[in-house]
Protein backbone atom coordinates (compact mmCIF):
# COMPACT_ATOMS: atom_id res chain seq x y z
CA UNK A 1 0.00 0.00 0.00
CA UNK A 2 2.62 2.01 0.63
CA UNK A 3 4.78 1.57 -2.17
CA UNK A 4 1.34 2.11 -4.55
CA UNK A 5 0.34 5.46 -2.59
CA UNK A 6 4.19 6.39 -3.21
CA UNK A 7 3.90 5.61 -7.40
CA UNK A 8 0.84 7.80 -7.06
CA UNK A 9 2.33 10.35 -5.01
CA UNK A 10 5.23 10.69 -7.78
CA UNK A 11 2.77 11.05 -10.43
CA UNK A 12 0.54 13.41 -9.14
CA UNK A 13 4.23 15.78 -8.29
CA UNK A 14 4.50 14.88 -12.00
CA UNK A 15 1.45 16.00 -13.50
CA UNK A 16 1.65 19.16 -10.61
CA UNK A 17 4.80 19.75 -12.36
CA UNK A 18 4.04 19.54 -16.22
CA UNK A 19 1.03 22.33 -15.72
CA UNK A 20 3.24 24.53 -14.15
CA UNK A 21 5.63 24.11 -16.75
CA UNK A 22 2.69 24.93 -19.22
CA UNK A 23 1.85 28.08 -17.60
CA UNK A 24 3.06 31.00 -19.96
CA UNK A 25 6.12 33.19 -19.54
CA UNK A 26 5.58 36.62 -19.64
CA UNK A 27 8.24 39.11 -20.61
CA UNK A 28 6.97 42.87 -20.45
CA UNK A 29 9.43 45.15 -22.09
CA UNK A 30 8.96 49.65 -21.56
CA UNK A 31 10.85 52.00 -23.05
CA UNK A 32 11.16 55.53 -21.69
CA UNK A 33 10.30 58.46 -23.82
CA UNK A 34 10.50 56.46 -27.17
CA UNK A 35 8.78 58.67 -29.97
CA UNK A 36 5.92 57.12 -32.05
CA UNK A 37 8.11 57.40 -34.85
CA UNK A 38 11.24 56.14 -33.76
CA UNK A 39 10.42 52.41 -34.55
CA UNK A 40 11.18 50.89 -38.31
CA UNK A 41 7.27 49.02 -38.31
CA UNK A 42 6.19 52.76 -37.88
CA UNK A 43 8.16 54.16 -40.66
CA UNK A 44 11.45 55.06 -39.07
CA UNK A 45 14.43 54.60 -41.62
CA UNK A 46 17.20 56.77 -39.36
CA UNK A 47 17.72 54.26 -36.44
CA UNK A 48 17.40 50.48 -37.68
CA UNK A 49 15.19 48.53 -35.19
CA UNK A 50 15.77 44.92 -35.99
CA UNK A 51 14.79 43.53 -32.98
CA UNK A 52 11.37 45.74 -31.86
CA UNK A 53 10.48 45.40 -35.34
CA UNK A 54 10.59 41.36 -35.02
CA UNK A 55 8.02 41.17 -32.44
CA UNK A 56 5.71 43.24 -34.93
CA UNK A 57 6.59 40.89 -37.70
CA UNK A 58 5.56 38.25 -35.32
CA UNK A 59 3.09 39.70 -33.52
CA UNK A 60 0.71 41.90 -33.05
CA UNK A 61 1.04 45.82 -33.63
CA UNK A 62 -1.66 47.95 -32.20
CA UNK A 63 -1.38 51.47 -34.18
CA UNK A 64 -3.43 53.43 -31.63
CA UNK A 65 -1.73 52.19 -28.28
CA UNK A 66 -2.21 54.70 -25.82
CA UNK A 67 -0.08 55.14 -22.81
CA UNK A 68 -2.22 56.60 -19.01
CA UNK A 69 -0.19 59.90 -18.84
CA UNK A 70 2.20 62.09 -20.51
CA UNK A 71 4.79 61.73 -18.37
CA UNK A 72 6.89 58.60 -16.55
CA UNK A 73 5.52 57.68 -12.99
CA UNK A 74 1.49 57.95 -13.27
CA UNK A 75 2.07 55.80 -16.91
CA UNK A 76 3.23 53.65 -15.09
CA UNK A 77 1.13 53.14 -12.05
CA UNK A 78 -1.36 52.58 -14.60
CA UNK A 79 0.09 49.76 -16.29
CA UNK A 80 1.05 47.76 -12.70
CA UNK A 81 -2.15 48.12 -11.48
CA UNK A 82 -4.38 47.96 -14.67
CA UNK A 83 -6.83 50.90 -13.13
CA UNK A 84 -6.54 54.48 -14.24
CA UNK A 85 -4.16 56.14 -11.60
CA UNK A 86 -6.19 58.61 -10.71
CA UNK A 87 -8.08 56.27 -8.75
CA UNK A 88 -5.51 56.37 -6.08
CA UNK A 89 -4.12 59.79 -6.89
CA UNK A 90 -1.45 59.19 -8.85
CA UNK A 91 -1.69 62.00 -11.25
CA UNK A 92 2.03 62.72 -11.66
CA UNK A 93 5.26 62.36 -10.73
CA UNK A 94 5.98 61.37 -7.16
CA UNK A 95 7.42 63.73 -4.61
CA UNK A 96 8.62 67.25 -4.73
CA UNK A 97 8.23 70.14 -2.60
CA UNK A 98 4.57 71.60 -4.26
CA UNK A 99 1.48 70.48 -2.61
CA UNK A 100 2.29 67.14 -1.09
CA UNK A 101 0.59 66.70 2.05
CA UNK A 102 2.24 65.64 5.71
CA UNK A 103 -0.61 62.58 5.32
CA UNK A 104 0.29 61.32 1.60
CA UNK A 105 2.99 59.16 1.01
CA UNK A 106 3.99 59.29 -3.29
CA UNK A 107 3.35 55.75 -4.25
CA UNK A 108 0.51 53.10 -5.66
CA UNK A 109 -1.61 52.43 -2.30
CA UNK A 110 -1.06 48.97 -0.58
CA UNK A 111 -4.12 48.23 -1.62
CA UNK A 112 -3.70 48.31 -4.81
CA UNK A 113 -2.44 44.90 -6.07
CA UNK A 114 0.38 45.16 -8.67
CA UNK A 115 1.15 43.24 -11.38
CA UNK A 116 4.00 41.35 -9.46
CA UNK A 117 1.87 40.62 -6.26
CA UNK A 118 -0.78 39.11 -8.79
CA UNK A 119 1.68 37.28 -11.20
CA UNK A 120 3.35 35.61 -7.81
CA UNK A 121 0.19 34.70 -6.15
CA UNK A 122 -0.44 32.57 -9.42
CA UNK A 123 2.88 30.56 -8.61
CA UNK A 124 5.23 32.42 -11.19
CA UNK A 125 9.33 33.93 -10.12
CA UNK A 126 8.86 37.66 -10.91
CA UNK A 127 12.13 39.86 -11.86
CA UNK A 128 11.35 43.87 -12.03
CA UNK A 129 14.95 44.92 -14.19
CA UNK A 130 15.60 48.47 -14.70
CA UNK A 131 13.45 51.96 -13.98
CA UNK A 132 11.36 52.08 -10.51
CA UNK A 133 9.88 55.48 -10.41
CA UNK A 134 6.82 54.08 -8.39
CA UNK A 135 8.01 55.90 -4.76
CA UNK A 136 11.21 56.13 -2.81
CA UNK A 137 9.46 55.01 0.83
CA UNK A 138 10.17 50.80 1.10
CA UNK A 139 7.08 49.72 1.55
CA UNK A 140 6.62 50.73 -2.23
CA UNK A 141 9.97 49.70 -3.52
CA UNK A 142 9.74 46.33 -6.17
CA UNK A 143 10.85 43.77 -3.35
CA UNK A 144 8.26 44.71 -1.25
CA UNK A 145 5.54 44.82 -4.03
CA UNK A 146 5.51 41.21 -5.56
CA UNK A 147 8.61 40.81 -7.46
CA UNK A 148 11.30 38.32 -6.23
CA UNK A 149 14.16 40.28 -7.74
CA UNK A 150 14.89 43.71 -7.70
CA UNK A 151 17.85 45.49 -10.02
CA UNK A 152 17.34 49.01 -11.38
CA UNK A 153 17.11 52.17 -9.63
CA UNK A 154 14.53 54.17 -7.81
CA UNK A 155 14.23 57.31 -9.72
CA UNK A 156 12.78 59.56 -12.44
CA UNK A 157 16.33 59.42 -14.32
CA UNK A 158 20.21 57.96 -14.04
CA UNK A 159 23.32 57.91 -15.15
CA UNK A 160 24.18 54.94 -17.76
CA UNK A 161 27.73 55.09 -16.38
CA UNK A 162 27.39 53.71 -13.15
CA UNK A 163 30.46 54.34 -10.95
CA UNK A 164 31.77 54.18 -7.31
CA UNK A 165 31.02 58.07 -6.86
CA UNK A 166 27.60 58.10 -8.86
CA UNK A 167 25.18 60.13 -7.26
CA UNK A 168 22.27 58.15 -8.01
CA UNK A 169 22.42 54.63 -6.57
CA UNK A 170 21.62 51.27 -8.86
CA UNK A 171 20.22 48.30 -6.31
CA UNK A 172 20.04 44.70 -6.42
CA UNK A 173 17.72 43.76 -4.39
CA UNK A 174 18.03 46.13 -1.41
CA UNK A 175 21.29 46.44 -1.68
CA UNK A 176 23.36 49.11 -3.27
CA UNK A 177 25.52 48.23 -6.16
CA UNK A 178 28.53 51.03 -6.12
CA UNK A 179 29.68 50.22 -9.38
CA UNK A 180 28.44 48.62 -12.68
CA UNK A 181 31.10 47.96 -15.21
CA UNK A 182 28.55 47.94 -18.28
CA UNK A 183 26.41 50.77 -19.62
CA UNK A 184 23.09 50.57 -18.32
CA UNK A 185 21.09 49.47 -20.70
CA UNK A 186 23.69 46.56 -21.44
CA UNK A 187 23.63 45.42 -17.93
CA UNK A 188 19.50 45.71 -17.74
CA UNK A 189 19.40 43.52 -20.76
CA UNK A 190 22.53 40.83 -19.05
CA UNK A 191 20.30 40.80 -15.91
CA UNK A 192 17.14 40.01 -17.87
CA UNK A 193 18.30 37.00 -19.77
CA UNK A 194 20.10 35.75 -16.66
CA UNK A 195 16.94 35.93 -15.27
CA UNK A 196 15.32 33.56 -17.69
CA UNK A 197 18.33 31.16 -17.34
CA UNK A 198 17.87 31.06 -13.73
CA UNK A 199 14.13 30.19 -14.72
CA UNK A 200 13.61 28.83 -17.64
CA UNK A 201 12.31 25.19 -15.99
CA UNK A 202 9.73 27.46 -13.92
CA UNK A 203 6.72 30.14 -15.02
CA UNK A 204 8.40 33.55 -15.01
CA UNK A 205 7.52 37.21 -14.90
CA UNK A 206 9.62 39.40 -16.15
CA UNK A 207 9.05 43.71 -16.24
CA UNK A 208 12.22 45.26 -18.07
CA UNK A 209 11.53 49.27 -18.04
CA UNK A 210 14.33 50.87 -19.46
CA UNK A 211 15.27 53.65 -18.53
CA UNK A 212 16.52 54.52 -22.03
CA UNK A 213 15.36 56.60 -24.07
CA UNK A 214 15.66 59.24 -20.83
CA UNK A 215 17.94 61.70 -20.28
CA UNK A 216 20.66 61.98 -19.72
CA UNK A 217 21.78 61.83 -22.98
CA UNK A 218 24.76 59.54 -22.71
CA UNK A 219 26.03 56.41 -25.12
CA UNK A 220 28.98 54.29 -25.31
CA UNK A 221 31.66 55.50 -28.05
CA UNK A 222 30.82 52.25 -30.27
CA UNK A 223 27.08 52.62 -30.74
CA UNK A 224 27.78 56.26 -31.77
CA UNK A 225 30.13 55.07 -34.26
CA UNK A 226 27.38 53.43 -35.74
CA UNK A 227 25.49 57.02 -36.34
CA UNK A 228 28.42 59.42 -36.73
CA UNK A 229 26.47 60.46 -40.09
CA UNK A 230 23.71 62.17 -38.09
CA UNK A 231 25.17 65.62 -37.68
CA UNK A 232 22.94 66.58 -34.55
CA UNK A 233 25.14 65.65 -31.72
CA UNK A 234 21.83 65.57 -29.39
CA UNK A 235 19.84 63.16 -32.61
CA UNK A 236 23.28 60.72 -32.88
CA UNK A 237 23.79 60.31 -28.78
CA UNK A 238 19.90 59.84 -28.86
CA UNK A 239 20.09 57.21 -31.61
CA UNK A 240 23.10 54.90 -30.25
CA UNK A 241 21.28 55.47 -27.07
CA UNK A 242 17.72 53.30 -28.58
CA UNK A 243 20.16 50.86 -30.50
CA UNK A 244 21.35 49.81 -27.22
CA UNK A 245 17.99 49.13 -26.21
CA UNK A 246 16.92 47.46 -29.27
CA UNK A 247 20.59 45.21 -29.07
CA UNK A 248 19.16 44.29 -25.66
CA UNK A 249 15.79 43.54 -26.60
CA UNK A 250 17.05 41.49 -28.85
CA UNK A 251 19.33 39.38 -26.41
CA UNK A 252 15.66 38.36 -24.75
CA UNK A 253 14.44 37.38 -27.32
CA UNK A 254 17.00 35.44 -28.28
CA UNK A 255 17.53 33.83 -24.81
CA UNK A 256 13.42 32.70 -25.15
CA UNK A 257 14.70 31.33 -28.31
CA UNK A 258 17.75 29.12 -26.97
CA UNK A 259 15.25 27.67 -24.49
CA UNK A 260 12.38 26.99 -26.83
CA UNK A 261 10.62 29.48 -25.01
CA UNK A 262 9.04 31.40 -27.85
CA UNK A 263 6.00 29.48 -27.91
CA UNK A 264 5.03 29.77 -24.08
CA UNK A 265 5.59 33.17 -23.65
CA UNK A 266 3.87 36.31 -24.07
CA UNK A 267 6.22 39.36 -24.85
CA UNK A 268 4.88 42.88 -24.61
CA UNK A 269 6.67 46.10 -25.39
CA UNK A 270 5.61 49.84 -25.42
CA UNK A 271 6.48 53.01 -24.38
CA UNK A 272 5.85 55.17 -21.03
CA UNK A 273 4.52 57.84 -23.11
CA UNK A 274 5.56 59.59 -26.23
CA UNK A 275 8.97 61.07 -27.34
CA UNK A 276 10.56 64.74 -26.46
CA UNK A 277 11.80 65.98 -29.66
CA UNK A 278 12.40 69.14 -27.52
CA UNK A 279 14.39 67.53 -24.60
CA UNK A 280 16.25 63.61 -25.80
CA UNK A 281 15.33 64.45 -29.64
CA UNK A 282 13.42 61.74 -30.19
CA UNK A 283 10.58 61.89 -33.03
CA UNK A 284 6.82 61.33 -33.05
CA UNK A 285 6.14 62.01 -36.85
CA UNK A 286 3.45 62.09 -37.38
CA UNK A 287 1.79 63.34 -34.81
CA UNK A 288 1.46 66.37 -32.92
CA UNK A 289 3.36 67.37 -29.79
CA UNK A 290 5.22 65.52 -27.05
CA UNK A 291 5.87 64.05 -23.71
CA UNK A 292 4.36 66.25 -20.96
CA UNK A 293 0.96 67.09 -23.32
CA UNK A 294 -1.99 64.93 -23.68
CA UNK A 295 -1.94 65.84 -27.43
CA UNK A 296 -0.88 62.36 -29.45
CA UNK A 297 2.98 63.29 -29.51
CA UNK A 298 2.33 62.81 -25.79
CA UNK A 299 0.27 59.36 -25.04
CA UNK A 300 -0.19 57.63 -28.06
CA UNK A 301 3.60 54.82 -28.19
CA UNK A 302 4.28 51.66 -30.09
CA UNK A 303 2.50 49.09 -28.96
CA UNK A 304 3.20 45.39 -29.35
CA UNK A 305 2.03 41.84 -28.36
CA UNK A 306 4.12 38.72 -29.32
CA UNK A 307 3.53 34.96 -28.25
CA UNK A 308 4.12 32.67 -31.00
CA UNK A 309 1.76 30.47 -31.98
CA UNK A 310 -0.86 31.46 -29.84
CA UNK A 311 -1.69 35.05 -31.05
CA UNK A 312 -1.64 36.54 -35.32
CA UNK A 313 1.56 37.17 -37.13
CA UNK A 314 1.83 40.20 -39.24
CA UNK A 315 -1.28 42.06 -37.62
CA UNK A 316 -2.14 45.62 -37.43
CA UNK A 317 -5.14 46.75 -35.39
CA UNK A 318 -5.97 50.23 -35.55
CA UNK A 319 -8.77 50.48 -32.61
CA UNK A 320 -7.66 52.72 -29.45
CA UNK A 321 -6.31 50.84 -26.71
CA UNK A 322 -4.27 51.49 -23.01
CA UNK A 323 -1.89 50.47 -21.09
CA UNK A 324 -4.97 49.38 -18.52
CA UNK A 325 -5.52 46.73 -20.72
CA UNK A 326 -2.27 44.90 -20.61
CA UNK A 327 -3.03 43.83 -17.07
CA UNK A 328 -6.29 42.61 -18.30
CA UNK A 329 -4.55 40.55 -21.07
CA UNK A 330 -2.25 39.22 -18.68
CA UNK A 331 -5.33 37.74 -16.41
CA UNK A 332 -6.73 35.80 -19.25
CA UNK A 333 -3.63 34.91 -21.11
CA UNK A 334 -2.92 32.65 -17.97
CA UNK A 335 -6.19 31.49 -17.45
CA UNK A 336 -6.08 32.98 -13.96
CA UNK A 337 -9.19 32.38 -11.95
CA UNK A 338 -8.04 34.82 -8.90
CA UNK A 339 -11.05 37.24 -7.96
CA UNK A 340 -9.43 40.11 -7.70
CA UNK A 341 -10.23 42.61 -4.80
CA UNK A 342 -10.04 46.14 -7.18
CA UNK A 343 -12.18 45.78 -10.64
CA UNK A 344 -10.04 46.31 -13.39
CA UNK A 345 -10.20 48.99 -16.27
CA UNK A 346 -9.10 47.89 -18.79
CA UNK A 347 -10.43 45.64 -21.48
CA UNK A 348 -8.67 41.63 -22.28
CA UNK A 349 -6.81 41.39 -25.79
CA UNK A 350 -6.57 38.22 -25.95
CA UNK A 351 -9.38 37.98 -28.33
CA UNK A 352 -8.66 40.61 -31.12
CA UNK A 353 -4.95 39.18 -30.85
CA UNK A 354 -6.12 35.48 -31.75
CA UNK A 355 -8.35 36.96 -33.95
CA UNK A 356 -11.20 35.92 -33.11
CA UNK A 357 -12.91 39.52 -32.87
CA UNK A 358 -12.19 41.85 -35.23
CA UNK A 359 -14.22 44.61 -34.89
CA UNK A 360 -13.27 47.42 -32.31
CA UNK A 361 -14.86 47.26 -29.15
CA UNK A 362 -18.32 49.00 -28.98
CA UNK A 363 -19.00 52.59 -26.99
CA UNK A 364 -15.24 52.92 -25.09
CA UNK A 365 -13.96 55.41 -23.91
CA UNK A 366 -10.36 55.99 -22.96
CA UNK A 367 -9.76 59.18 -20.41
CA UNK A 368 -6.60 60.87 -19.12
CA UNK A 369 -6.75 63.57 -16.49
CA UNK A 370 -2.97 64.90 -15.96
CA UNK A 371 -3.12 67.63 -13.59
CA UNK A 372 -4.21 70.86 -15.52
CA UNK A 373 -4.92 68.95 -18.76
CA UNK A 374 -7.34 66.57 -19.59
CA UNK A 375 -8.65 64.08 -23.00
CA UNK A 376 -11.26 61.59 -23.51
CA UNK A 377 -10.86 59.42 -27.03
CA UNK A 378 -13.25 56.63 -28.29
CA UNK A 379 -13.00 55.10 -31.17
CA UNK A 380 -13.74 57.98 -34.05
CA UNK A 381 -13.49 61.40 -31.59
CA UNK A 382 -10.72 62.46 -29.37
CA UNK A 383 -11.53 65.84 -27.24
CA UNK A 384 -8.86 67.35 -24.73
CA UNK A 385 -8.09 70.66 -23.15
CA UNK A 386 -4.27 72.22 -22.87
CA UNK A 387 -2.67 73.81 -20.05
CA UNK A 388 -3.10 77.68 -20.81
CA UNK A 389 -5.73 77.01 -22.90
CA UNK A 390 -9.20 78.61 -22.77
CA UNK A 391 -10.90 76.12 -24.71
CA UNK A 392 -11.30 72.25 -25.73
CA UNK A 393 -9.97 71.23 -28.90
CA UNK A 394 -11.71 68.36 -30.79
CA UNK A 395 -10.25 66.21 -33.49
CA UNK A 396 -11.89 63.46 -35.78
CA UNK A 397 -8.96 61.44 -34.72
CA UNK A 398 -9.36 58.33 -36.24
CA UNK A 399 -9.25 59.82 -39.37
CA UNK A 400 -6.69 63.11 -38.24
CA UNK A 401 -4.04 61.26 -36.18
CA UNK A 402 -1.70 64.27 -36.56
CA UNK A 403 -4.51 66.18 -35.08
CA UNK A 404 -4.31 68.84 -37.72
CA UNK A 405 -7.60 70.70 -38.08
CA UNK A 406 -9.91 71.57 -34.58
CA UNK A 407 -13.50 70.68 -35.98
CA UNK A 408 -14.99 71.45 -32.36
CA UNK A 409 -17.08 74.59 -33.89
CA UNK A 410 -18.18 71.91 -36.92
CA UNK A 411 -19.40 69.52 -34.73
CA UNK A 412 -20.51 71.11 -30.92
CA UNK A 413 -22.89 68.31 -29.78
CA UNK A 414 -20.27 65.60 -30.04
CA UNK A 415 -17.95 67.94 -28.31
CA UNK A 416 -21.07 67.77 -25.76
CA UNK A 417 -21.47 64.72 -25.58
CA UNK A 418 -17.73 64.07 -24.79
CA UNK A 419 -17.48 66.30 -22.52
CA UNK A 420 -20.03 64.82 -20.34
CA UNK A 421 -19.06 61.29 -20.32
CA UNK A 422 -15.25 62.54 -19.25
CA UNK A 423 -16.84 64.75 -16.25
CA UNK A 424 -19.14 61.84 -15.22
CA UNK A 425 -15.59 59.78 -15.13
CA UNK A 426 -13.66 62.36 -14.11
CA UNK A 427 -16.08 62.62 -10.88
CA UNK A 428 -15.17 59.15 -9.77
CA UNK A 429 -11.38 60.06 -9.95
CA UNK A 430 -9.90 61.48 -6.17
CA UNK A 431 -8.04 64.37 -6.41
CA UNK A 432 -4.24 64.49 -6.98
CA UNK A 433 -2.61 63.16 -4.17
CA UNK A 434 1.02 65.46 -4.85
CA UNK A 435 2.31 67.59 -7.17
CA UNK A 436 5.73 67.68 -8.55
CA UNK A 437 5.54 69.64 -11.21
CA UNK A 438 3.53 72.65 -9.73
CA UNK A 439 4.81 74.41 -12.97
CA UNK A 440 2.43 72.91 -15.36
CA UNK A 441 -0.36 75.35 -13.70
CA UNK A 442 -1.96 77.20 -10.97
CA UNK A 443 -2.80 75.72 -7.26
CA UNK A 444 -4.19 71.90 -6.91
CA UNK A 445 -6.67 71.09 -4.16
CA UNK A 446 -5.27 68.17 -2.81
CA UNK A 447 -6.82 65.97 0.06
CA UNK A 448 -6.23 62.41 1.73
CA UNK A 449 -6.10 59.55 -0.26
CA UNK A 450 -9.43 57.58 0.27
Amino acid sequence: MKKLNLTILIGLMLIANSIAQTKPNVVLILADDLGYGDVGYHGGKEIPTPNIDELAEHGTNFSAGYAMAPVCAPSRAGLLTGRYQNRFGFEDNPGGPFRQTVDTKPGIPLNELTLGEFMKSEGYKTAWIGKDHQGKYEQFMPYNRGFDFFFGFNNGASSYFVKGNNKQMLLKGNKPVRSEPEYLTDAFGREAVNFIERNKKKPFFLYVPFNAIHGPLQATPKDLKKFKHIKNKKRQTLAAMHSAMDRNIGKIIDKLKEHNLEENTLVIFYSDNGGKPNGNHSYNHPLKGQKGTVLEGGIRVPFVFQWKGKIKAKQQLDFPVAAIDIYSTIYNAINSKVELTNALDGINLMPYLKGEEKAAPADRNIYWRFLYQWAIRNNEWKLLKLKGKDKAELYHISEDISESKNVIEEFPEVAKKLKNEFDLWSDTMIEPQWSYQGSFGGPINVKKAK
